[in-house]
């Protein structure tokens, strides 16, 4: 019963039971057509919001990066992190939050010790117009907790996306002469990230983490009659990334 009660009182609940009232209502009048748009609303909610449907979705995209043997990562000359792992928050000890996507960081210190690489590159934006690098937050992270010791720990310096970030690698790549590159970002992302960096002739191993919809399909799942929002931010990640992949195809950039 918690649970149904706190799924009710999440704006996705309020409007999802809200479209229930306005559909009945309009049926009791006898205003069978009116009747038609919210009862739709109230069937896809409930499909992408109460069913396993989006996480599904999602897992598909994660599933060929899942099963990565950490203990079997070729030797690599540099580590890649994508950004978005971070939120600035000026009030948290290191002046930032771990975004939903944090997992990225454990991702790229597993990896970069699995496989050796002496290098590892940070991505991500401005923390903020005129801020510092989401980059150097997480090298003051790792640096504190002596997490990578003896690794360089470098930055693309500001950049608005992911095609920024491949254009920045190719450059350092061959400026460094490194060929052996492993990449790292969330699950759902890697798709249209490794096909970028491939189209650019880099080529990376892909080491995922941030397995959003394949974690969510690893817990028995009970039928909530409530859609819930954590549903819905696995369908937006879904949508986002399949459209993101369909307009860097029509750019030319995958």
């Amino acid at each position: 019963m918690g649970r149904f009660l706190s799924s009710l009182v999440e704006p996705v609940g309020v409007v999802w039971v809200f479209l229930i009232l306005l559909t009945a209502w309009r049926l009791y009048r006898k205003q069978y057509l009116r009747a038609i748009l919210p009862a739709a609303a109230v069937v896809g909610m409930f499909t992408f919001g109460s069913t396993t449907l989006s996480a599904r979705l999602l897992a598909r995209l994660e599933r060929p990066y899942a099963g990565v043997d950490f203990a079997k990562l070729p030797a690599a000359d540099v580590v890649v992190m994508l950004g978005g792992a971070l939120r600035a928050s000026s009030n948290d000890p290191l002046g930032f939050q771990v975004a939903d996507s944090g997992d990225r960081v454990i991702t790229t210190v597993e990896a970069a010790r699995a496989s050796g690489a002496r290098t590892v590159i940070l991505g991500g934006g401005q923390m903020g117009p005129g801020g510092p690098l989401e980059a150097d937050f997480i090298r003051t992270w790792l640096d504190r907790w002596r997490l990578l010791p003896g690794v360089s720990l470098l930055d693309f310096g500001a950049c608005r996306n992911t095609r920024d970030e491949a254009v920045r690698l190719q450059e350092l790549a061959r400026e460094k002469g490194w060929r052996r590159i492993i990449l790292v970002t969330s699950a759902g992302h890697m798709r249209r990230s490794e096909a970028l960096f491939r189209k650019l002739g880099l080529d990376v191993t892909c080491v995922a983490g941030d397995f959003r919809g394949l974690s969510r399909l690893e817990v028995k799942y009970r039928l909530n009659p409530v859609p819930t929002l954590s549903n819905f931010d696995l369908l937006s990640i879904f949508c986002y990334e399949t459209v993101g992949y369909w307009v860097y195809w029509w750019r030319g950039w995958v």
